[in-house]
């Protein structure tokens, strides 16, 4: 089956659960009366909401080029991760400050019977569908399946959280602390967020760069110019340089090759192929540009057009 349908089909899947439990867990909190409940219900609604988007997403890598976007739908992925990750960050906060106005005001009581089996029957299926995301994110190389894996990791942590304030409820419910129960559930809401919200962050400024053009990691670029360094080496040129810059799980690469003489086209032909087949077998979202060059004072004087423009 190809990484395509692959990546289709586990989409489908994990929107019909998400969707689910993000109903299961909204009518729970609403009887419940639990803030971590909510928290929990409403990340997975949009959560469902955004895999149907990233269904689309991967239709559009899939997609040839075409006159409106001529060097291809890359950068339709980090653009769609950054989205999803500022809302669920927006939506967070929203929530965290409500738990907050909650412990301000004296907390609240939960009713244990409803909450308990919702919150675990919610945390065993995200961690089972947080494993099976993982796994396959690795196998497909997908950044898409990687962001899900995330995403259903942190509904597994949310989910985990409302076990653990159900129970710390019913223990202290029951003693001289009856009085600390009401202030549980906020509590640990708050505290999850507070611990949830930088894996955020980091995902914004991250996929953020990828939609300004950043360079992919120092690894990647490393393997890339041990890459060409090995084609400059075994045909005696001169030097090279590699500029890369990634979009989701696209590579695209510039490489200047510096020749010491004149070589026929054909020749050169044939090492752009191979060197393109060797980049395409590090990674097959490779789309590289391969210029040999004699004379290289045409880069000086496109650059300082460049600048002139400016």
């Amino acid at each position: 089956m190809s990484t395509k349908k692959q990546e289709l089909q586990i989409l489908r899947l994990t929107t019909l659960v998400c969707l689910g439990f993000g109903v299961l867990g909204l009518l729970a909190s609403v009887w419940a009366s639990s803030n971590s409940l909510l928290i929990d219900g409403l990340y997975s609604m949009i959560q469902s909401l955004f895999i149907i988007g990233s269904g689309k997403v991967v239709l559009l890598l899939f997609k040839k080029d075409d006159d409106r976007f001529p060097f291809g739908y890359g950068s339709f992925e980090p653009f769609f991760l950054t989205l999803r990750s500022l809302v669920l960050l927006t939506m967070m906060l929203v929530i965290g400050s409500n738990a907050a106005k909650s412990l301000a005001h004296g907390g609240y009581i939960i009713s244990v019977s409803i909450a308990l089996p919702v919150s675990a029957l919610s945390l065993v299926v995200c961690f089972i569908i947080w494993m099976l995301l993982k796994t396959k994110a690795r196998t497909l190389s997908s950044p898409l399946l990687r962001s899900e894996s995330k995403a259903w990791m942190l509904d597994t942590l949310l989910s985990l959280a409302s076990v653990i304030a159900i129970l710390l409820v019913m223990v202290f419910s029951k003693g001289r602390l009856s009085s600390v129960s009401s202030y549980i559930d906020p509590a640990l809401t708050l505290l999850f967020l507070l611990f949830l919200s930088p894996s955020l962050m980091k995902d914004i400024i991250q996929y953020s760069a990828e939609l300004l053009g950043a360079a992919p990691s120092a690894q990647v670029q490393q393997a890339l110019e041990k890459i060409v360094t090995r084609f400059v080496r075994s045909h005696h040129f001169l030097s090279s340089e590699v500029f890369a810059s990634k979009r989701g799980r696209s590579l695209h690469v510039v490489i200047y090759i510096y020749l010491g003489e004149e070589h026929p086209l054909l020749e050169l032909d044939a090492i752009r192929l191979e060197m393109t087949k060797a980049l395409l077998s590090y990674c097959s979202w490779c789309d590289a540009d391969i210029i040999f060059t004699v004379d290289d004072r045409w880069m000086d004087a496109s650059s300082f057009l460049k600048l002139q423009k400016a």
